[in-house]
């Protein structure tokens, strides 16, 4: 558990999780709901339709993406194909249900047949972000080869200028997971959903899984209709650019990958002073770090001192 990053102290910045620095005020004060709540069995089915018509689309809940790759995975008894350097989640719990993985350098010039093919977009630790037109023609070809495009949209929030993706950024034949964790910057709050064009996999879902403050979260997310996202997204848009400036680079996605040197040395003078990033060995990335945009004073403080290994 501990190489998925955010296990630190409650007093350090944490840029090991790509999450939303920002923390959305509909979400405070809301103890006296959530007891209420909480002293009885939780049913969502009334939320999920009113998320599904707000989406566009048929969205089953889960408790984020991760719960869903289990479900995934009792559902379909393919086996699957991961991008090398990947989020290791995707070949694990395959594996915990006995199924082959073949890992690739590019999904999208595989042509696996009777497979689960897995994108994540953008690609997480990289940030390469694949447009509609590669998306478009990926799922129609992996369809073709009689296999499942399963498509990971768990950053695709922190991409400018992609009004309503999750209605239009929608593929036949495609499996698509997303998750509340990472743009809400509620890590601690599992909530998510997929899309299920071949109507499998909601009949493996536990019962009760997103608990008492899930159900409320999305209940306020839905009424809030985006307008955190909206505020928040433009603040973390504009220092994105200004990292970018600062170190040469060109990445959109939420996160920075970056090549460094003494890493270990890194690593521990950033613990001294109460900070932590990924350590990219999870992705089979030896010499690499990968850490998240936070808000420009907590950006600063990680600058003065990464300059000095890269």
């Amino acid at each position: 558990m501990a190489e998925h990053g955010g296990n630190i102290p409650l007093s350090w910045t944490d840029f090991s999780i790509s999450v939303n620095p920002y923390y959305p005020d509909f979400f405070r004060n809301y103890e006296n709901e959530l007891s209420a709540l909480s002293q009885r069995y939780i049913y969502y089915e009334d939320i999920e339709k009113k998320l599904g018509s707000i989406v566009g689309h048929e969205v089953f809940l889960t408790a984020g993406t991760t719960e869903t790759l289990y479900v995934l995975n009792m559902a379909f008894k393919n086996n699957i194909v991961v991008e090398n350097c990947s989020y290791s989640e995707y070949e694990r719990t395959a594996q915990l249900f006995g199924k082959k993985v073949f890992k690739v350098d590019s999904v999208v010039e595989s042509n696996f047949k009777d497979c689960l093919v897995f994108l994540n977009n953008p690609k997480n630790p990289t940030g390469r972000f694949y447009t509609y037109p590669e998306l478009k023609k990926f799922t129609e070809q992996t369809v073709k080869n009689n296999s499942i495009p399963v498509i990971d949209d768990a950053f695709m929030d922190f991409i400018p200028d992609i009004p309503e993706w999750e209605k239009n950024w929608v593929f036949n034949g495609t499996i698509h997971m997303r998750t509340y964790t990472k743009s809400y910057g509620l890590a601690g709050i599992r909530t998510g959903y997929f899309i299920d064009p071949y109507k499998k996999m909601h009949r493996f879902r536990p019962p009760w899984s997103i608990g008492s403050i899930g159900r409320l979260f999305i209940q306020k997310l839905i009424l809030d209709d985006g307008k955190f996202l909206k505020a928040s997204m433009q603040k973390l848009n504009l220092e994105r650019q200004r990292l970018n400036e600062l170190l040469g680079t060109k990445f959109i996605s939420p996160f920075f990958l970056i090549k460094v040197k003494e890493k270990t040395e890194l690593l521990e003078k950033l613990a001294q002073n109460h900070m932590m990033v990924r350590d990219a060995y999870s992705f089979g990335l030896k010499d690499h770090i990968r850490f998240s945009v936070k808000t420009p004073e907590e950006n600063n403080r990680l600058i003065r001192i990464l300059t000095a290994y890269i």
